[in-house]
């Protein structure tokens, strides 16, 4: 019998998980004097260094010459970085260049240069431009797994079209990235091309898509030496003022409320591998409103987060546990500075009421290291917010509604061989005359074998006291992976939570005490022949119980996906549910029997080169209970104009007969234990969505956004539940319920200087209820247009300062 080699082993070998960069290599050439950005490369200058032009197609026919001709020449001097492009065409008069919102990718030509500036194989900036000029800047992190599109800097573009093609040149200045103090330096650099009206990609360091890893494949950029120190001092004050005109009550007795705000933003790099992010009394609101959604579970609805304090450098702080809809894991932006809901007392009103929690202060640092260690650490401090109630007598009080809190982080991120990592968190919540709450975690993310195969996890625990009662919880998950090969692909884990597992100070989770095994396989081909471009077929299964031994979760599913020779997409989903009982829907008392389930979905998505763009997908599903589902939605995209961008869609979902909870009663004259009385639920949801972009200049746009949400259900066939799998008839009073919600804005936002901007803003909103289960559609748009609206406007304007 052979000896096994032991796992660990083969983990820390560092020739197996070395993640094999390419050998491609350019050199940059200083020049003696700036370089003039208009997008023609007439200086001479541009000629005193060699072309790059030994590009290579991914699509469609990958491996093959670019079919155009690319050449890129790269400069620089003691501040900046200068790429030169010239994009050869043969039709030039069929080069797409729209014009968009900064970091808007909109279907169009474009170049990109991706810089590992650290050179840790891990982390790369990316700074792309479309033939019509507009700028796109996002970091790539864990190898290119994930990305951070809001990291936003100050840099320099613009582009010609020629009559032989078009030209590109980018300023891009060293202190916007981040490298080590070494007087010579060698980065990783990935250049690609596209040429929309072919989707043709063409990359200079070819990485196959049978390979795994992105950053790790680059190539290298050599040439620069004795660069200027990057650290700098960036302000970004801002002033904003705004009204909202809501219907006259006692709280607001004038119909009005105005605010105004003036804040502080401040970035400050002590060194070239470290940035502290600072702001004071920061303002959000231009941000566009979470949409609107029927949540009838026991679980909290995620909504991902739109700050931009909190959303740029994410990459760093971020300690992802199970993702999706279960959220970003032990840190949970969104809980600094949360909405605030005030109960309004019986037959009273409230005469104030604060709208979130103001955060006084918020400072992070981030970066990393030059022997690759990121760090994150977070300060925030959110203020005491009271209200002021008038009861039913007049008298007024002025109760604390939300206490005055500090939330903390330290991340630590280690980087391991050539493209792997481990890291740690910690956090904790303090609030004002409460017990703090804190959370830790380990987390790795191991590869080996050239990135093909990869083991990542985390075990975290948390801490918390509640009235007294100190709660200990841990979490964990193990996976398996195969991320590479010319077909099959696939993973394998397991991951657990306990009992008193509990985050959601300052972290998202939705149900502890619960552990549960994912496989998953997947063969795909991506073989251009004469009727496929691409395509993949999926199977997973996931068995999931809880720590008291229920079983919750027994389903299969797979998938079919197909790309045509003429880029039309569709997709085919299924998947079947044996899970024996749900521990939530009786909302605490006790279990429900599932019944067996069943789904299918098919979709459909057209050439997203055409004028319009159409994405239609069809979903049915039913159980052994007698309910049965359908939904479907239709997205249309119209591309009016260069400049002009129309969207559209609309979703609709039906729920038949669901069983489902309805309340818990006490009747000492049935039971003398709580009684469950569930019937079987009703529901019918439509969401019409629109959006649209007018460009003016690259640095003048106006966006529209709008959403119709009405959701409605009625409640049949109320029984009472004897044991998980028996019921029986009871009569309990159950009214039908309607969700009416409309919210708009329009958003003028002009770049009047580079990173200084002015915002104004109009929006409006309407939500509330009406009519019944029975009204009929176009009955509840008139019912939703009825009620009272808030309308609000905005004006923000920020400059930006640098040092």
């Amino acid at each position: 019998m052979p000896r096994k080699i032991p796992i660990l082993v083969v983990l820390l070998f560092p020739s197996l998980l070395w993640a094999g960069s390419s050998d491609k290599k350019a050199t940059a050439v200083r020049t003696p004097r700036p370089i003039r950005i208009d997008g023609i490369l007439n200086e001479t200058e541009w000629q005193s260094v060699g072309p790059i032009s030994d590009f290579t197609q991914r699509d469609p026919l990958e491996g093959e010459p670019g079919t155009q001709k690319t050449e890129v020449r790269i400069l620089y001097d003691d501040d900046a970085l200068y790429v030169g492009w010239k994009l050869y065409d043969t039709e030039p008069s069929k080069i797409v260049a729209r014009l968009a919102r900064r970091d808007d990718e909109v279907e169009s030509d474009w170049v990109s240069i991706r810089l590992d500036s650290y050179h840790d194989h891990q982390t790369a900036f990316e700074f792309t431009l479309n033939a019509a000029g507009v700028r796109t800047d996002i970091i790539q992190y864990n190898d290119g797994e994930a990305e951070d599109a809001s990291w936003d800097v100050v840099w320099e573009a613009e582009t010609v079209i020629l009559p032989d093609g078009w030209s590109a040149e980018m300023r891009i200045p060293f202190k916007m990235l981040r490298f080590s103090e070494a007087s010579k330096q060698e980065w990783g650099m990935q250049l690609i091309r596209y040429i929309s009206r072919i989707r043709e990609e063409q990359q200079w360091a070819l990485i196959r898509k049978s390979e795994s890893g992105w950053v790790s494949k680059f190539g290298n950029l050599t040439g620069l030496e004795n660069l200027s120190r990057p650290g700098n001092v960036e302000l970004l004050p801002y002033a904003a003022g705004g009204n909202r005109f809501v219907p006259k009550s006692r709280t607001y007795p004038n119909g009005t409320d105005f605010t105004s705000h003036v804040g502080l933003d401040a970035k400050i790099k002590p060194t070239s591998g470290l940035t502290i992010d600072a702001t004071f009394n920061p303002d959000f609101g231009q941000v566009e409103a979470d949409p609107a959604v029927l949540n009838l579970t026991t679980f909290e609805t995620f909504y991902p987060e739109k700050r931009p304090f909190f959303i740029e450098g994410s990459q760093i702080i971020r300690f992802t546990t199970f993702g999706g809809d279960f959220g970003p894991g032990l840190f949970y932006s969104r809980r600094i500075g949360h909405t605030i809901n005030v109960q309004e007392p019986e037959g009273g009103y409230i005469e104030h009421e604060p709208r979130y929690a103001t955060i006084l202060g918020a400072a992070k640092i981030s970066g990393k290291t030059a022997d690759g260690l990121s760090i994150g650490i977070l300060e925030a401090v959110t203020s005491e917010e009271s209200a002021t109630l008038v009861d039913s007598l007049g008298n007024k009080s002025e109760p604390v509604v939300d206490p005055l809190t500090n939330y903390s982080l330290v991340r630590l991120r280690k980087d391991l061989f050539e493209n792997s990592n481990a890291g740690l968190i910690l956090t904790s919540v303090n609030r004002k005359k409460g017990l703090p709450a804190f959370t830790g975690g380990l987390d790795w993310n191991l590869k080996f074998m050239k990135s093909e195969y990869r083991v990542e996890g985390f075990l975290a625990g948390s801490h918390i006291d509640r009235r007294g009662q100190k709660l200990d919880g841990s979490a964990g998950k193990i996976s398996f992976n195969k991320d590479g090969g010319a077909h099959w692909r696939g993973a394998a884990s397991f991951d657990f939570t306990s009992k008193k597992y509990n985050i959601n100070d300052i972290g998202f989770f939705r149900s502890p005490n619960d552990y549960g095994y994912v496989a998953e396989v997947l063969y795909r081909d991506d073989e251009v022949t004469d009727w496929k471009r691409i395509y993949n077929l999926s199977a997973r299964y996931h068995l999931r119980r809880n720590f008291d031994g229920i079983e919750m979760f027994n389903s299969y599913e797979a998938s079919a996906y197909l790309m045509f020779p003429n880029y039309w997409e569709v997709e085919l989903e299924g998947g079947f549910d044996d899970g024996r009982f749900d521990p939530f829907e009786t909302r605490g008392n006790g279990l429900l029997a599932k019944a067996k389930g069943r789904n299918v979905r098919f979709s459909v998505e057209s050439d997203r080169r055409q004028v319009v763009v159409a994405d239609l997908g069809i979903g049915v599903g039913d159980d052994t209970r007698r309910m049965n589902q359908l939904d479907f939605g239709l997205e249309v995209e119209v591309k009016a104009a260069s400049n002009i961008s129309l969207e559209f869609s609309a979703e609709h979902t039906r729920v038949n007969r669901r069983l489902s909870w309805v309340d818990n009663i006490v009747e000492p004259t049935i039971s003398p234990k709580p009684i469950t009385v569930l019937a079987d639920r009703t529901t019918s949801e439509w969401d019409f969505t629109s959006r649209g972009s007018f460009i003016f200049t690259r640095d003048l746009s106006l966006q529209l956004y709008l959403q119709l949400f009405l959701a409605k259900g009625k409640y049949e066939n109320t029984v009472r539940m004897l044991s998980p799998d028996r019921f029986e008839g009871f009569t309990y009073p159950t009214p039908d319920f309607t969700d009416l919600s409309f919210n708009s804005n329009i958003v003028l936002r002009w770049e009047y200087l580079p990173g200084s901007t002015l915002f104004l803003v109009w929006s409006q909103s309407r939500a509330g209820e009406g009519g019944s289960y029975r009204t009929s559609l176009g009955k509840d748009v008139d019912n939703l247009f009825s009620l009272p609206m808030t309308n609000a406007l905005l004006l923000k304007i920020s400059y930006w300062l640098s040092y």
